[in-house]
């Protein structure tokens, strides 16, 4: 009997555990894919001037794709991060630029336009677009 017992509870452990790293693991798919849609509407925004430039455009990036509103908290620190790093976070926005593609971001691409976000022209000829 109590063997019975201890492979039950073995069981319902396997199970909870099973189930809590499915339900973790398409949480953390949803927070990727908003990242890949905010940063490459961010990216098609630049390059920019300053980290002000840059924060409005994540702003508008991150309200376009949908982000979560604890992005903004982040969002706040980023000015100061790109202007003690401007060339780095150039890299970045140049790397995000390969995820600039596909309905979903033109989707984000669009909305962000209406809030006020305008596009790099030279992003219209680029080879990733």
């Amino acid at each position: 009997m109590l063997n019975k017992i201890m492979i039950g509870a073995i069981v319902v452990v396997v199970l909870v555990f099973v189930g809590y790293q499915y339900r973790n693991k398409e949480t953390k798919s949803r927070v990727d894919d908003a990242f890949v849609k905010i940063n490459a509407v961010w990216a098609v925004q630049g390059p920019f001037k300053n980290g002000a430039e840059s924060a409005q455009a994540m702003r508008y990036a991150t309200k376009a794709a949908g982000g979560s509103d604890s992005f903004y908290d982040e969002i706040d620190k980023h000015a100061a991060a790109y202007d003690a790093h401007p060339d780095r976070w150039e890299g970045i926005r140049k790397g995000c630029l390969q995820f600039a593609k596909g309905e979903k971001f033109e989707n984000s691409l669009e909305a962000a336009k209406k809030l006020g976000a305008v596009v790099n022209p030279n992003y219209a000829s680029s080879p990733v677009h």
